[in-house]
């Protein structure tokens, strides 16, 4: 009974009570999103909430034999309430701060190796391919990382056999015809099996994985994002997985951003756009831009643009899925009727959830200006999840949102550059305006792209005045217009 009474003692409480507030504070500022003076204003109501409760909670020293008063249990009652509410913060900014260390300055990419086997065979792990031979082709990977793949596989079954298969269309065919049962790929080549397989990757099956990080130097050109006008690119991964993993950049948005004038510029890319890449020096897809990494992506567009590229952001297909259904779904306001996926979307506003969301944003077929319309589909849902993001409802889903986004999503800006925004933002309060904006262009069937020469592909022609309008209005919001 003595022990349970030191326990309940005001001394106890309140100094759980100051424990708990200094374990806030220090989140607060270490996290660092509120203005400076915002945080001493905390800190002074914690520090007064503290008087008052030992005001309430200290027994007057002339009355040491008598019952507690109701204002002391009251005191104590509040201090252990206010103490439980400042650990479910500190938890909560924490959280917070580990999401953002997580998805900031990111520098490593992975490469996704596996060995695969159609869907129909009956061929689920390595044993089952004792003294067969696997197929790879070096078409474009490095011969070092491919080498150290097969070293690992042939540590899991040392009696398979490799050989090499000059390009991926042999590749494909060889195992689609049998003349293997198993090839070992690098899964951001898998477009190049569409052209004689167009559901390839929905016709194999992994058997066994390697994965290959490589750090990534980083390639972003700071600037102090409060007062000077920056670009951001978004990438959308054509994969399914870990953000860092090497794919097609399927969906290109290029985010130009005017702090002084509070204006925002979203202008997307057709995937298919006819671009120079980086990394070749010759025209293709912009999408095969993203094969040798964001940062190929970013030199590419920087070089089409004429202008830096500050920063850099990744999601994948899982990263829309999860977090359209973190925040609840979104609403979309949808230009036409159409299907697609198994989902029926009707002219007018619209509620969503991830998977809704992630078909309407894919689909090209339903329309006669196909890839022009998926954009800009793409963008509506991006303003959709942005505005959802900027109302008061993402408080109740927080936890959730902070999960999904940690994991499948990534940027290469400092975690002081996001702080330094959030910090601008709450002290001006400021309304932003928002534009939309494509690079449109004309759709043929031709030949010549540089990851694969001899295949005639579809090939998005950038429209010249397209081009000079979408720079001009890019310029326009950099030169504060």
């Amino acid at each position: 009974m003595e022990n349970i009474k030191k326990i309940i003692s005001w001394p106890v409480i309140l100094g759980i009570q100051v424990i708990t507030t200094v374990v806030l504070l220090f989140f607060i500022f270490k996290l660092n999103i509120l203005p400076t003076t915002y945080a001493v204003m905390v800190g002074m109501i914690l520090v007064l909430l503290g008087f008052i409760n030992y005001a309430l909670m200290k027994p007057n020293k002339k009355e040491h034999h008598r019952k507690t008063k109701p204002r002391e249990i009251i005191g104590k009652v509040l201090s252990l309430i206010l103490s439980v509410l400042m650990v479910f913060g500190s938890v909560m900014i924490n959280k917070g701060y580990s999401t953002l260390d997580d998805i900031t300055n990111s520098n490593t990419k992975s490469t996704h190796y596996a060995i695969v086997v159609l869907k129909s065979s009956k061929i689920d792990s390595l044993s089952e391919l004792q003294n067969e031979s696997i197929e790879y082709c070096l078409q474009y990977d490095k011969e070092k990382d491919m080498n150290q793949v097969i070293a690992e596989a042939k540590k899991k079954e040392s009696s398979l056999n490799f050989d090499v298969a000059m390009t991926y269309s042999k590749l494909g065919d060889d195992l689609y015809n049998n003349t293997v049962n198993a090839i070992l790929i690098n899964t951001a080549y898998n477009g190049m099996f569409e052209e004689n397989h167009p559901d390839f990757q929905n016709e194999v099956k992994e058997i066994w994985t390697s994965d290959i990080e490589t750090k990534v130097k980083d390639f972003s050109t700071r600037v102090s994002v409060t007062n000077t006008p920056f670009i951001i690119y978004i990438s959308g991964i054509d994969t399914y997985g870990s953000i860092t993993t090497v794919s097609r950049s399927d969906v290109n948005m290029i985010v130009t951003v005017n702090p002084n004038t509070k204006k925002i510029l979203l202008t997307s890319i057709p995937r298919d756009y006819y671009v120079t890449l980086a990394n070749m020096q010759k025209k293709d897809k912009l999408t095969h831009s993203g094969i040798a990494g964001p940062e190929n992506t970013v030199k590419t567009m920087a070089k089409f643009l004429g202008t830096d590229i500050n920063y850099y952001a990744r999601v994948n297909f899982t990263s829309l899925v999860t977090m359209v259904d973190a925040l609840g779904g979104i609403t979309v306001n949808v230009d036409q009727d159409f299907s697609a996926g198994g989902y029926s979307y009707k002219l007018g506003l619209q509620q969503m959830n991830g998977e809704e969301a992630l078909a309407y944003s894919r689909e090209r077929h339903s329309f006669a200006d196909g890839d022009n319309v998926r954009v800009k589909h793409q963008q509506d849902v991006l303003m959709a999840m942005l505005n959802k993001m900027m109302s008061p409802a993402v408080i109740t889903n927080y936890s959730s949102v902070l999960k999904a986004i940690s994991g499948c999503f990534e940027t290469n800006m400092a975690s002081s550059d996001i702080t330094d925004l959030i910090k601008m933002q709450i002290n001006d309060n400021a309304s932003w305006t928002f534009k939309q904006k494509q690079f449109t262009g004309t759709g043929v069937m031709q030949t010549g792209g540089a990851y694969m020469p001899d295949s005639t592909l579809y090939y998005m022609i950038p429209n010249d005045d397209s081009v000079k309008e979408n720079l001009q209005a890019i310029k326009d919001v950099l030169n504060g217009k």
